[in-house]
């Protein structure tokens, strides 16, 4: 019994001393295989030179490439785990003698063969433990890859969470932010209302969504190599904004200043471009307003060089207006010349756009273009005043119909501008007798030369009316008011 117990503990430090090596070294050289396999397997994924087509790099309709936290690094992290998979699995353990040793083991076949090894008691045993080591090995390499997978797929998943939920925080804050100041992005030719401006690189790519997204946080880059701000706080307002839509430029205050929308409408004839000409006139002296694009700027010069002739602008063209668009302050003011033709046509007036962006209305009404006035009018006074056609009433029943049509709110203001004051006699004049209310005198002034429906309509169309009477004369006998205060008092809601 006692010899038995020895020759066991015998045989037991004979395996621990002579197979607990062999064991030790088979797995430590799996391990290491394995590790080598999938080492090289992970550097040619990630090389300079590899497929990149599984990222998803260019799938944006903007020319700019998704930045890499925003869902390609995931995707790389998925692929360089498969791959990194199949290395491993292909090395597994009854693959040993081809897989790991290759040429190697072929080249001791000799040794491996020769009558010493194979008739060898030992050998079977020493097989088995070397087998045995690496499948331990192969398993060891198996967790430490799938441990660092998983660990490196929550910091990235993490990354990419933070990435996303930090881009959609930035937007919504810059959105409400400008929603909350009342700033909205209009085209001053086509008129469409846009979710945001197209920006052009210096290069020519557009840029439709330059926002904080999935190519870029701050800033994106450009498929050309520039670097373009994604928030206005990071320099996007300085960048030049255009329509999405026809391609105008827009001006470059639209992204930061409040916007109002007025159009000027009343019969052809009526004299609506040089009211518009001379209120902006008066507004750009006091300095309350600048042009806010050099289209605006241009049109103001020539119709300053026709009056400066004593010549007349000439008739406004027939279409959607093109707004004259002004700094006003804190504001960013569209006035719309509408053609006398669009306010006198159903069909015309239905398809103007731009009322339905409207803040505001300027109603213009010829003096002359009431019977009562114009039949007491000197017939040199109607030869040269180019006195209008246009019913005014009928002209803002279309005016009404149509706002009334449109999705959006009826503006809540309308200014009765009476102009061509000039034109009105010491006695027939609103102002003759120095009213101390001068709407209240021009609204009894209408409503006494048989235009008491107009008064009636705007009022219950419009719960602000107010009444003025213009010219465009710097200096004249009746005192008139300043042409810029219609204006003033659709922005503000009170004059000087």
């Amino acid at each position: 019994m006692i010899v038995r117990l020895v020759l066991y503990l015998l045989l037991a430090v004979f395996v621990v001393v002579i197979t607990g090596p062999v064991l030790a070294a088979a797995v430590a050289l799996s391990l290491v295989l394995a590790l080598i396999a999938v080492t090289r397997e992970a550097l040619d994924c990630l090389a300079a030179r590899a497929d990149t087509a599984h990222l998803a790099l260019d799938t944006l309709p903007d020319p700019a490439d998704r930045r890499y936290l925003s869902g390609p690094a995931l995707r790389d992290h998925r692929h360089l785990g498969v791959a990194c998979f199949v290395a491993l699995y292909q090395r597994r353990p009854s693959r040993v003698d081809e897989g790991f040793a290759g040429d190697g083991l072929r080249r001791v076949r000799p040794i491996r063969e020769s009558p010493v090894i194979t008739r060898s008691s030992t050998m079977p045993f020493l097989a088995l433990t070397v087998r045995t080591g690496f499948a331990i090995g192969h398993a060891l390499a198996l967790v430490l890859l799938t441990t660092t997978w998983v660990v490196q797929l929550v910091l990235l998943t993490a990354a990419v969470t933070g990435f996303r939920f930090l881009c959609g925080t930035l937007y919504l804050f810059e959105a409400l932010s400008l929603a909350l100041r009342g700033i909205t992005t209009e085209c001053p030719r086509c008129h469409a209302r846009l979710a945001r401006p197209v920006f052009v690189c210096p290069c020519g790519r557009e840029h439709h969504a330059l926002i904080p997204g999935a190519q870029g946080l701050f800033l994106r880059t450009c498929r050309c190599g520039q670097d373009l701000p994604t928030l206005l706080l990071t320099g996007k307002r300085g960048l030049s904004p255009r329509c999405g839509d026809c391609d105008a430029p827009l001006p470059a205050p639209t992204q930061i200043t409040p916007t109002r929308h007025v159009p000027v409408v009343g019969g052809t004839g009526a004299g609506k471009s040089v009211f518009l000409h001379t209120a902006v006139a008066r507004m750009r002296s006091g300095h309350d307003a600048v042009p806010a694009d050099p289209f605006t700027d241009s049109r103001l010069a020539e119709t300053d060089a026709l009056l400066a002739e004593g010549a007349f602008p000439p008739r406004t063209p027939v279409g959607q207006p093109v707004s004259h668009t002004l700094r006003v302050r804190n504001r960013l003011l569209h006035l719309y010349d509408a053609a006398g033709e669009i306010a006198q046509d159903a069909d015309l007036i239905a398809d103007s756009a731009f009322l339905a962006l409207s803040d505001g209305v300027i109603l213009v009404v010829d003096p002359l273009a009431l019977p009562a006035v114009r039949a007491r009018a000197a017939p040199d006074v109607l030869a040269t005043s180019r006195p209008s056609g246009t019913d005014p009433k009928a002209v803002l029943d279309l005016l009404t119909e149509t706002l009334s049509e449109h999705d959006t709110a009826t503006p809540r203001r309308i200014a009765v501008v009476v102009t061509k004051g000039d034109t009105l006699s010491g006695h027939t004049h609103p102002y003759a007798t120095d009213p101390p209310d001068r709407p209240a005198a021009v609204r009894a002034w209408l409503i006494a030369h048989g235009h008491a429906d107009l008064v009636h309509s705007a009022e219950h169309h419009f719960p602000h009316v107010r009444y003025f009477v213009v010219t465009y004369l710097a200096t004249s006998a009746t005192p008139h008011d300043d042409p810029a205060a219609p204006i003033r008092w659709l922005l503000t809601g009170t004059t000087p």
